[in-house]
């Protein structure tokens, strides 16, 4: 692979900005090279003062990337040198020893007590944060030195000269950034420091909550081959599943209560399916996931092992399938149990304790879906309000599990309405409840369009068409109201769109990073989709389907929309990201108390001392004794 696009692939994509513009470099070089003069119609002196006028544009822009560099690096070893003092003052204060003979004291460490395993699990992972953007910040300083190094053996390699390696010699080699003993000292203290305080002295153990994954580093090819095989398994039985569904149209019943069965297994399925893209086209494009998520980078999965889970569901999912409809020729009288079996199995498999089967990401997904449904008592991150968002375009797929399950309490009772999938009051209730847990939307909007819906729903039988029942323009009224705020709020707000009105990116915003068009196709899927709620009237006012059918269309759309709706809000916040330069995970700590702020104070002041005593020691070393290059240039 060539150094331009290895270079693309491991800079930190929120520092994009703050890195070598090495593609302009680049471009220049090879802009003198195409209008470079012909020696047979110029003459020397010619030649000579056009490259000496493309050697002065050349390296003026090396030197001004060369301080941007600097700048940022400087400012983040600032920061980083007064988080590493704050976090061993607070490391030092949490191990300190305790008093604990007076009552007072007694009942103070009691309170404390109930504090220091929180305190301990912060300060862990607020550790391991800051060890991953000290590694971040080396990275940036190897490549960068990398990337000036390349471009200048290039200018030299293409324009025959000798500049770019004085100029790598004389200015980026001496610049600030290259200096690597201060990061180097906050590494190793800062593992040492994990080793004594939070791993009880076991090096081994520290390091290995510490480490940090290789860049670049690739999907093993065992996931890949995994996630193929489910994947090819899948199609050919989901093609299998539609050929048996429709040479079995003599048997309406048994296909009646398989669609009405199997709709909301199968609508998870999709949907893992969009979510394994989506995590495709986010890596594919540089959009961190991993931190917008705040997952720990150290065991986050791929998008080969999103797409593994979701074909094997499906396998899983389409044999079942399968078994139902053929459960004669193998011999079964009642297919009932067979869906049973595959949630069983299913749910097992999901929730179970065992470190298998992506058991960090099972985890990391509960704690979320947790914070959810206890939304009023937690503080409400990215990933909390996101995952609301996925569950109100997955209520219909909640409200057929809950009609599943009641469907099988009925069926074990022996109950004659067992068969009856028509929703009832309770499915009022889980309509409104993704609007519940989506506390920044109005819960009053949904309110009003589900009670409508349902009060419509309920007293059409008393009517010829639903357009005599007075309760359907209601919902009409609501729900059109309801749409156009939520297609508003999502190019608005959750895309950041419409903030340019004029030039190239019309209708859009400054910074894209998806093509153009997609964003154009996006504004229009995403609206159009938002009102699928009136060919869903439509047709079955014509009887042109079913009314449950036409909701099975409906529900698929907004997933769809959704799955679209994931690219761009990902987008948008990785541009916020970008605009701070976050690039790890902001973690909470306790505030210094004004002691240790003293303390921070005289830390950092003979952290700078030493910083200044090791520039002066490498200045005079870089008078007195000229670095050797060529072995490290060439």
């Amino acid at each position: 692979m060539k150094f331009g696009k290895t270079f693309e692939t491991l800079l930190t994509a929120e520092w994009r900005q703050q890195y070598m513009n090495y593609a302009e470099l680049k471009a220049m070089i090879r802009r003198a090279r195409e209008l470079a003069p012909n020696p047979s119609n110029a003459s020397n002196q010619q030649i000579a003062n056009y490259y000496r006028d493309c050697e002065d544009e050349f390296f003026k822009v090396c030197d001004e990337e060369l301080e941007r560099v600097n700048y940022f690096f400087e400012e983040k070893l600032a920061e980083a040198r007064r988080k590493y003092a704050t976090l061993m003052i607070q490391m030092t204060a949490h191990h300190q020893p305790r008093d604990h003979n007076s009552a007072t004291s007694i009942h103070k460490s009691i309170h404390d007590a109930r504090h220091s395993r929180k305190d301990l699990k912060r300060l862990r992972l607020a550790s391991s944060e800051f060890y991953l953007s000290l590694i971040i910040l080396q990275n940036y300083q190897s490549l960068n030195l990398t990337g000036f190094r390349k471009i200048c053996k290039k200018y030299d390699k293409h324009l025959n000269s000798t500049m770019g390696k004085r100029w790598f010699q004389t200015y980026a080699l001496n610049a600030d950034f290259t200096e690597d003993y201060e990061l180097r000292r906050l590494i190793v203290g800062m593992e040492d420091l994990y080793t004594q305080h939070l791993a009880n002295g076991d090096r081994s153990k520290a390091m290995q909550q510490l480490r940090v994954p290789p860049l670049g580093h690739k999907t093993p090819s065992t996931i890949i081959f995994c996630a193929g095989l489910f994947l090819g398994l899948f199609i050919v039985s989901s093609i299998i599943c539609v050929i048996s569904y429709f040479s079995l149209c003599d048997q309406p019943e048994l296909l009646s209560s398989f669609v009405r069965i199997y709709r909301g297994p199968l609508s998870w399925i999709v949907y893992c399916f969009f979510i394994s893209i989506n995590v495709y086209i986010w890596q594919r494009c540089g959009i961190n996931h991993v931190l917008i998520f705040e997952m720990n980078p150290r065991n986050h999965i791929q998008p080969a092992s999103y797409l593994a889970i979701a074909s094997s569901m499906g396998y899983i999912c389409t044999l079942s399938m399968l078994l139902y409809l053929h459960h004669k020729e193998f011999g079964i009288d009642d297919p009932q149990p067979i869906p049973l079996t595959f949630i069983i199995v299913t749910t097992a498999l999901f929730f179970n304790p065992i470190h298998i089967w992506n058991y960090p990401a099972r985890m990391w997904f509960l704690s979320i879906l947790g914070r959810v449904l206890l939304a009023p008592f937690f503080y409400v991150r990215f990933a909390d309000f996101w995952l609301a968002d996925q569950l109100i375009s997955l209520v219909y797929c909640l409200v057929d599990h809950y009609q599943l399950g009641r469907f099988y309490v009925r069926y074990y009772s022996k109950r004659e309405d067992a068969f009856d999938f028509e929703p009832d009051y309770v499915v009022a209730v889980i309509l409104c409840l993704p609007a519940w847990f989506r506390m920044a939307q109005s819960l009053r909007r949904y309110w009003e369009v589900v009670v409508f819906s349902t009060i419509q729903r309920e007293t059409n039988a008393g009517y010829e068409n639903f357009f005599e029942n007075p309760w359907f323009w209601g919902y009409i009224a609501s729900a059109t109201l309801s749409n156009i705020y939520q297609a508003i709020w999502d190019l608005l707000r959750d895309f950041g769109l419409f903030k340019v009105w004029q030039g190239e990116n019309i209708f859009l915003r400054e910074t894209l990073v998806y093509p153009k068009w997609f964003y154009y196709f996006a504004i229009w899927a995403n609206t159009l989709l938002r009102f699928v709620w009136v060919l869903e009237f439509y047709m079955a006012y014509q009887e042109i389907l079913t009314p449950y059918n036409c909701k099975t269309i409906s529900g698929f759309c907004e997933i769809t929309r959704r799955f679209i709706w994931n690219i761009l809000r990902l987008e948008y916040e990785h541009l916020y990201n970008c605009g701070r330069f976050r690039a790890t995970r902001d973690i909470h700590m306790t505030a210094l108390n004004a002691r240790q702020e003293e303390m921070l104070e005289r830390l950092m002041d003979k952290s700078d001392n030493d910083v200044h005593k090791n520039r002066r020691r490498k200045q005079f070393n870089s008078d007195t004794q000229p670095p050797k290059i060529d072995k490290i240039y060439f």
